[in-house]
């Protein structure tokens, strides 16, 4: 067996000890993802190295772009046929793109397309840090935080649905410790058909002059309304612990890879404190973007 071969597995319920850019790639294909352009660069460089491989097996486009702008532009535009598209990059091309992607929303997307952007607290490969969390907010984009290479897997799947029903481009924001993690993954199912891209002409919706702009600012905002309501009621955003028997009202708060950090805290320390766990981040200006 070839190490991509569980990556194509059909089956659902098996478990693969899988690193967060593997379960990426995994969860995109149980998504029926057609469209795959990015830009290598650590700590995100797997998941495209891993479809370029795959691309032919999968039946999809696979393309290492010049630089993000082009690949997010790439995505987008495969995208308005109808098609699921991804593409990937680390924290610095998201700035480096953000030209075309600000203009993104307004526009809105037609097939479900995953940004991913993978962060590096710390430094570890990268000249800064940057938290495109602040990035997705200024220009109106939900925000998948996973804890660990499973939830990652979940939430790419996931992605695509939520960019359909709010037609938007979903930020899945990854950080090193989750894409270079290695933990255990359970197999969602592929999909038995695949779709047929078409692109239908309609200048007031994809053309965005002035005119059509003003509109679609209008629009946006409902669509923004309905990414908080999926967000919500999604199941990433879990509960858990008891109210101190004192009375003092006191939790916890994290999100996404530190996530995992408190959850073993606790367990060591034997305490039950309540704890909210933030990994779908609302996009409206009056949400809270945890640091």
């Amino acid at each position: 067996m070839t190490r991509d071969e569980p990556l194509l597995a059909a089956e659902a319920g098996r478990r693969e000890l899988w690193t967060g850019n593997e379960a990426i790639v995994r969860g995109a294909i149980e998504a029926g993802v057609g469209l795959v352009a990015g830009y290598p660069g650590t700590p995100a460089s797997e998941i495209g190295d891993t479809f370029a491989r795959l691309a032919g097996p999968l039946g999809i486009a696979f393309e290492y772009s010049v630089n993000e702008k082009i690949a997010l532009e790439l995505a987008f535009g495969a995208s308005l046929t109808g098609c699921r598209t991804l593409a990937s990059m680390k924290h610095l091309g998201l700035s480096s793109g953000a030209d075309p992607l600000s203009t993104m929303p307004y526009v809105g997307v037609v097939g479900g397309m995953v940004i991913v952007s993978a962060a590096d607290p710390g430094c570890l490969t990268s000249p800064n840090e940057q938290d495109q969390r602040h990035l997705a907010r200024m220009f109106g984009l939900p925000v998948l935080d996973p804890a660990n290479p499973d939830e990652a897997r979940r939430m790419t799947a996931w992605a695509f649905e939520l960019s359909e029903r709010c037609a938007l481009p979903v930020l899945l924001r990854i950080t090193t410790r989750v894409c270079h993690t290695r933990a255990p993954v359970e197999l969602g199912a592929r999909p038995t058909e695949r779709r047929r891209p078409e692109f239908r002409r309609d200048p007031k919706r994809f053309v965005p002059t002035p005119m059509n702009a003003r509109a679609m600012r209008e629009e946006l905002s409902h669509r923004l309304d309905r990414a908080c309501a999926l967000l919500t009621a999604s199941p990433f955003n879990p509960r858990s612990g008891a109210a101190p028997a004192t009375g003092l009202r006191r939790g916890l708060i994290a999100s996404g890879a530190p996530r995992s950090s408190v959850r073993a805290a606790l367990r060591r320390l034997g305490g039950d404190p309540p704890l909210l766990e933030l990994g779908a981040l609302h996009p409206l200006p009056h949400d809270v973007i945890l640091p």
